[in-house]
């Protein structure tokens, strides 16, 4: 459909064949079926350790990402309107290399879900959040072997820096001493439709101004993100706008104890949906 692979990036690892990527993703599908069904009858583990060192682990390689294609679109001279996949020689290369790096990482965030089964947080594994994570990892693979540059650099510039807030947050929110100073999840929510929004409108700029990107890959990037933008726009007023807070929290059970205020909060994450209710 998007015609040749790019021979740019031809014997990197788990590109040249759709086996890898697609084995990887029923086998987290079906992790998440087993795990629950192994774990129901089992208590919830707690995982403290494992989830600070992930959280910081993310958030440093988002760290990199973001760094490095910012660096990398400045040496090779981007055009932030339109950018094709060939004019900019070795920067292109170096954009292609962190893109790898960003495909690889939504494999790595599949860990997400592994965590909310062992933890036991059914209500946390949302259709959305599957979707989201499963449909990623597939769409990358797709994008580095055919738009490994060019155009493709701006969605995981924008979405690097939106992960480095979240599993800030994530790593931060494991210690309950840090509870009261995390005020600020349902900002990151709105930050991320936002996200989606810019994406939609910087892809479709070079529909409107074409600069030689393949215009099927432009439509078929701009429809997937609309649907995230959907859902996540679903997902944010049954959750904050469902309910006022101050009517969940006086219609508590007495003696249910009350944080900071709230009685029941949620999280989102993107490119990888989170939900995280508040103990």
């Amino acid at each position: 459909m998007f015609g040749p692979r790019d021979t740019r990036v031809r014997g990197w690892f788990m590109l040249d064949s759709y086996l890898p990527t697609f084995s990887l993703t029923v086998m987290y599908l079906l992790s998440i079926w087993l795990g629950n069904k192994y774990m129901k009858n089992r208590p919830a583990l707690s995982l403290r350790s494992i989830l600070t060192l992930y959280n910081l682990g993310i958030t440093l390689l988002s760290m990199y990402m973001l760094a490095e294609l910012i660096l990398s679109t400045w040496e090779g001279g981007y055009n932030l309107q339109c950018q094709d996949l060939a004019s900019a020689g070795e920067a292109d290369v170096r954009v292609a290399k962190v893109l790898w790096w960003y495909y690889f990482s939504k494999l790595i965030e599949f860990l997400d879900t592994i965590f909310f089964v062992l933890r036991k947080k059914t209500s946390q594994i949302t259709f959305l959040h599957v979707y989201h994570h499963a449909s990623m990892f597939n769409i990358w693979w797709c994008v580095l072997n055919w738009i490994p540059c060019g155009q493709s650099f701006f969605g995981p510039t924008l979405n690097s820096f939106i992960h480095i807030l979240m599993y800030s947050y994530y790593g931060l929110s494991v210690f309950p001493s840090m509870h009261k100073y995390l005020w600020w999840k349902k900002y990151l929510t709105q930050a991320q439709l936002v996200q989606f929004v810019l994406t939609i409108t910087h892809t479709l700029s070079a529909v409107v101004k074409p600069c030689g990107f393949p215009f099927g890959c432009l439509i078929f990037q701009s429809s997937y993100m609309l649907t995230l933008v959907i859902l996540f726009l679903n997902f944010y007023f049954q959750t904050y706008r469902k309910k006022p807070m101050k009517k969940e929290t006086e219609e508590l059970p007495a003696g249910k104890e009350v944080k900071n205020g709230f009685s029941k909060a949620y999280f989102t994450a993107a490119n990888g949906v989170l939900n995280k209710k508040a103990q």
